[in-house]
């Protein structure tokens, strides 16, 4: 079973090398980590949490977001349709404006 972690890097196409130096941690540690051989520190899963825009929860607890329900697919579906509406500046506040919320739930 991979860990979330790795997982997160691989998608995020963070190479061990450079995530380790993003968190100020060994590669050595980067790879227990994802190795599940030992736990991160808090430091460590706040770091990851913000790198990635993921609760600390994915981290902590190596599980990834699941499928949406159906509600969620007909918001993301309405915000899909008018997102191509936008102008370029109003696309970058909305998306600005998602991160940050998403951000919020930590």
């Amino acid at each position: 079973m991979n860990s979330v972690i790795k997982i997160l890097r691989e998608q995020n196409h963070y190479t061990q090398t450079k995530l380790a130096e993003d968190l100020k941690i060994s590669r050595q540690a980067l790879i227990k980590y994802e190795n599940m051989e030992l736990e991160p520190p808090v430091s460590v899963v706040r770091a990851l949490s913000n790198i990635f825009g993921v609760s600390y929860d994915c981290i902590i607890d190596n599980h990834l977001a699941s499928e949406l329900n159906d509600a969620d697919k007909e918001r993301l579906s309405v915000i899909e349709h008018s997102f191509s509406k936008l102008k370029e500046h109003e696309k970058n506040a909305v998306t600005e404006m998602a991160r940050i919320m998403a951000k919020g739930e930590d």
